[in-house]
Parts: structure tokens; C-alpha cells; sequence
């Protein structure tokens, strides 16, 4: 017995040994890579350097910092506060590599997209073709594109404290503001997210069991979220009415339904998890209409079979669709007939889309090797562990497994357009 502890505090001792040698291996070679040869890809480079000199380890502790983003029309410097973002990025084991929100000392236009003080560098770390955010933020701007507003990005080579973190995309943060959601941003916008954590300011699950976060506005009293949570709860309930598919009287009067539609083929024929109503879903009420829009569409790297379960994995069988609004809104023919009329229009740009995949993997190439060169994501396991990952050890062998899906997946919804998207028996 005495021997297999001992036996055991050495594979511990070991294993804590290879650990802590990989990961100064890992801090040695990205002190070799310089912004110069990143600029060299031609790709522009950011470069943070936090006050204290310490790493970001909080997503609620900003730290202050100075930043240089090089590569635009003109070099960009300034003040700034950094701090961590997101929920299982950041706080999955396996998932190294980091995002941050970064909130500038002033508004900046950043890389050609409007002005703003908040951004997101986002690390794509859990996708090993980097391309899914990419790729749906794609879909939803140039197909189907009558969600509103779409998150702009632009890819960087991040540093900070003058180490290489590899390839992100400088990202628009999802909030109402100018060049945003463009409500009223002066008062009574509203944001919403479907978000199982609830971890937001105000919370509340509707009385069809959905969990609602209020993202904006903030810093409200009780009786002005209330007021808030309300108009969400009386959108809900038109759905669920007996009438609820009246024309004129119905659900139409609080949703708007070219938004409703081109988000739910966005998130369906990605197949993206988060999507059936579990988290990431944003809506916001526009005073302007006195409707409720769906979107922007957000966080999609556990989308076209980039995941292991809930038969997400598989690009066969309907995903959002089971979600309880989307369930209720095919109970209704004239939005089904809507639905189908949009995925048959648009049908041959999508098919087209796949190209636009490659297009975007060659321009990538050389900043994602760069990157996988430090982090060694492509060919090893992470999370969330696809099928087949252990056989896909270059970067094109991922991107023809993305390319290869979403073909797949495109027939499958294209030959059950009917059948399994068909009108559901509301039981009248």
C-alpha cells in the first residue's frame, strides 16, 4: 500500500512536471514571435500593456492599460481599461486562450467600423478553423440579412505585455448605442438575451419557462424593469393566445417577423447549440415599432458540428425548431409559408456561401498557423472535442470538415423543407 502512494505522488509530481515545462515552452516561443512578423502576414497588430505588468484574470476587475493598434488608415494609441470576458471561454480548463473586452478612454473608430468605446477581442479559441463567428456574421449581413444589425469584426495578432496571444477578431460589442442596435438610444430601447445563467443585473423566466437577462439599459429602479420584463411577457403571451395566428390581432403586432425568420435560419442551419433558446439569444424592443426584433446573431463556435452531443454533431435533424417559440411559430401557415419562400430565394447564394469559407480559410492561413504554433489546438484534444478531431492535424483538414457539413446539412434542409418544416398540428 505504502508503495502505490508513493508510486502515486510521483505520476502527480510527473504530471505537474510536464505541465509546468509545456507551458514554459508555451511563454518561450510566443516571446519569439514580434509584432514585425505578424505586420509581415499583413495582418494589423494590437499591442496592450497593462499598467501593473499582470495578466488579465478577471472578468470583473478591469485593469487600467495603454494601447497601439497598427495596420488601419493611420496607428491608433491611447488609454484603456482591459479585463476578461465571456462565460465558457473563459472558464473552461482546456479553452488557454482568452477573450477580453476592452474599453477604450474615448470613442475611436477601430479598423473602419463606427466609433464606439467598448470592443471585444474575441479568441475563437474553442473553433480550430477560426472561422464560425466569421461565417455566421457572414450569413446574417449578406443573406439573410433582415435581423437589423450585424457585429462587425476585423482579424488582429494580439499582444499582450509584449507576448504574442495569437490570432483574434476585434469584435462590436452587442449593446444599443449609434452605429449599433439602432433604437431609441436616448430611452426606451430595450435588450434582451435568453441567458441560462441569469447572471445579470435583472433576471426574470417567463411564464413559458424561458430565462430572460435585461442587458441594456442598465442602472434602472425595480419599477422600470418591471415595466421592461412586462413587454417581453405580453409578446410571449400573444404567441401562446388562441388567436395568436389572427393577421391583424395576433402575434404579429408585438414581433417582427422578417427578424424572427432570418435568425432562426441563421442559428438553424448552423445547427448552432446556444441557439435553441439556452444562451446568446438577443432580442430588443424598438420603440420606433413597438415590436420585438430577434438578434443580432451572436456566438457561434459550438455551431456546424463543432460539438459532441445533443446530436449537434450530425448535420441531420431540426435543432431550433424545438425551441418553444419556434414550436408555436410553425403552428402558424402563413409563417410557415414565409419560411420556406425565404430558404427557397435564398437557396443558391447559400450553396454559393461555402465558397466564401475557403476564400476567407486562405486569407487566414498563415496568422492561424502562427497562432497554433504557440497554442497547438489542431490535431490535439480540446474542448468541445468534434468528431474526428483526432484525425484532422492540418488547418485545410478543418475547414474541409466545416465545408463538408454544412454541405450536407444544406441537403438535409433542403430535402425535408416540407417534411420536417412543415406546418405543426396546433391541435384546433
Amino acid at each position: 500500500m505504502r508503495l502505490c502512494r508513493h508510486s502515486m505522488k510521483f505520476k502527480i509530481i510527473l504530471s505537474l512536471l510536464t505541465i509546468s515545462i509545456a507551458f514554459m515552452a508555451v511563454v518561450a516561443f510566443k516571446n519569439q514571435i514580434t509584432p514585425e512578423k505578424c505586420a509581415e502576414l499583413g495582418f494589423p497588430v494590437m499591442q496592450i500593456t497593462t499598467d501593473s505588468g499582470k495578466q488579465i484574470k478577471s472578468k470583473e476587475k478591469y485593469e487600467s492599460a495603454t494601447f497601439i493598434l497598427q495596420g488601419g488608415k493611420e496607428a491608433l494609441s491611447g488609454n484603456c481599461k482591459i479585463r476578461g470576458h465571456g462565460n465558457t471561454t473563459w472558464n473552461t480548463r482546456e479553452l488557454y486562450k482568452k477573450p477580453y473586452l476592452l474599453k477604450l478612454d474615448k470613442e475611436r473608430e477601430i479598423l473602419g467600423m463606427p466609433k464606439n468605446d467598448k470592443w471585444l477581442l474575441i479568441a475563437n479559441t474553442a473553433d480550430k478553423s477560426q472561422l464560425r463567428n466569421a461565417y455566421a456574421s457572414y450569413l446574417a449581413s449578406k443573406i439573410w440579412n433582415k435581423s437589423g444589425w450585424v457585429p462587425r469584426y476585423r482579424w488582429v495578432s494580439l499582444f499582450l505585455n509584449n507576448k504574442y496571444q495569437g490570432l483574434y477578431t476585434v469584435t462590436e460589442k452587442v449593446e444599443i448605442a449609434e452605429g449599433r442596435i439602432q433604437t431609441d438610444t436616448q430611452g426606451g430601447g430595450v435588450l434582451y438575451e435568453v441567458n441560462s445563467h441569469l447572471n445579470r443585473a435583472w433576471n426574470f423566466t417567463t411564464s413559458h419557462g424561458e430565462d430572460i437577462s435585461i442587458r441594456r439599459p442598465e442602472g434602472k429602479s425595480q419599477e422600470e424593469y418591471i415595466l421592461m420584463q412586462k413587454v417581453l411577457q405580453e409578446a410571449e403571451d400573444s404567441l401562446f393566445a388562441p388567436d395568436f395566428d389572427d393577421l391583424t390581432g395576433g402575434w404579429r403586432r408585438y414581433f417582427d417577423e422578417d427578424s424572427l425568420i432570418d435568425w432562426f435560419l441563421t442559428n438553424e442551419f448552423t445547427k448552432n447549440h446556444d441557439a435553441r433558446f439556452q444562451s446568446s439569444c438577443f432580442m430588443y424592443f424598438d420603440p420606433s415599432d413597438g415590436k420585438i426584433h430577434m438578434g443580432p446573431v451572436w456566438d457561434f463556435d459550438i455551431s456546424c458540428g463543432n460539438i459532441s452531443w445533443n446530436g449537434c454533431d450530425k448535420p441531420q435533424g431540426e435543432w431550433v425548431l424545438t425551441a418553444s417559440w419556434y414550436g408555436r411559430l410553425f403552428e402558424d401557415k402563413n409563417f410557415v409559408r414565409k419560411f420556406k419562400d425565404r430558404w427557397l430565394v435564398k437557396s443558391a447564394e447559400i450553396k454559393g456561401s461555402i465558397d466564401w469559407i475557403q476564400k476567407t480559410a486562405d486569407y487566414i492561413r498563415p496568422a492561424v498557423e502562427m497562432n497554433d504554433s504557440v497554442w497547438h489546438n489542431i490535431g490535439n484534444r480540446q474542448w468541445p472535442h468534434a468528431p474526428g478531431w483526432k484525425k484532422r492535424k492540418t488547418y485545410q483538414s478543418e475547414v474541409d470538415y466545416l465545408k463538408n457539413w454544412l454541405c450536407d446539412r444544406f441537403d438535409w434542409i433542403n430535402e425535408n423543407i416540407d417534411s420536417v418544416y412543415g406546418l405543426k398540428n396546433s391541435g384546433k
